[in-house]
């Protein structure tokens, strides 16, 4: 794989962020919730694999889903949104795990250095919105970031990383306070488009006299630990004979239920 020299991010995305002196792009005000259903999960990543493929990241199935074995388990809680009777938009949250996470493909060693300091890490991926108004993707994307900032605060942990595309940095680093925790490279999973790797030291963010923009809406729109309590648990016996099974023993070679059963499927 060959590193990334220098990172450009576009004009057009310092234009989107200054959206967010609109107040109709609060996140609070973008519903969301937690999956707790095998047909949530499966609309949600069927959404992902609509829209990766679309933008020519992925490569077109016949099961019409996209997702990662690392995905699959305990560790993992699915947040959505509804666009009339459909999942309109989501992203996918995993915890650490003994299969690690979708980053570690790529960024192995330094994910790794952050866990022998202690880190407890939270991967946030699979992201998709239905629609593609920029503002409108803001106010969507500060709705499920406030879901993933209270998920790995409840599970006690410490950073949340995400690989993103160049374009993209500038957002994550001026309304989170992301900073970037490793070169730049190719992404195998996404067609060997470029990725950097973001992390969020959580505690320290939150502990800011300042917040920035989307910090400070989760900071100020508190979750409870009951709205993570009752998510999809990729039991054996709710995966077997389902989309999701089925796509990962075509695309990986895995079997998911009985990964899940097996104790892989790690739980905090």
């Amino acid at each position: 794989m060959n590193p990334i020299r220098s990172v450009e991010v576009p004009e057009t995305v310092v234009d989107i962020t200054m959206r967010l002196n609109r107040p109709a792009v609060l996140g609070s005000e973008s519903p969301c919730f937690c999956a707790t259903s095998l047909e949530q999960v499966e609309s949600a990543w069927r959404l992902v694999y609509e829209r990766y493929s679309q933008m020519g990241l992925i490569d077109e199935n016949p099961f019409g889903m996209h997702a990662v074995p690392s995905a699959v388990g305990k560790h993992t809680c699915v947040i959505w949104g509804a666009e009339g009777q459909e999942v309109g938009y989501t992203m996918t949250l995993f915890r650490d795990n003994p299969m690690g996470l979708a980053l570690d493909s790529v960024y192995g060693g330094p994910l790794d250095e952050l866990r022998r300091k202690g880190r407890r890490l939270l991967e946030v991926g699979m992201l998709a919105d239905r629609r593609r108004g920029a503002s409108r993707g803001v106010g969507v994307l500060f709705g499920m970031m406030r879901w993933a900032i209270h998920h790995a605060l409840h599970a006690g942990l410490t950073d949340i990383v995400i690989g993103v595309h160049p374009r993209h940095v500038q957002f994550y680093v001026r309304c989170y306070g992301f900073e970037q925790f490793a070169a730049p490279t190719s992404y195998p999973m996404v067609r060997n488009n470029p990725v950097v790797p973001l992390r969020l030291r959580l505690l320290e963010g939150l502990a800011k006299d300042k917040l920035p923009r989307g910090l400070a809406d989760a900071h100020d729109n508190p979750l409870s630990a009951s709205k993570f309590s009752h998510r999809f648990g990729f039991e054996p016996e709710q995966l077997r004979g389902s989309l999701i099974a089925g796509f990962l023993k075509a695309s990986y070679g895995v079997d998911p239920c009985r990964m899940a059963g097996s104790g892989l499927a790690w739980s905090a």
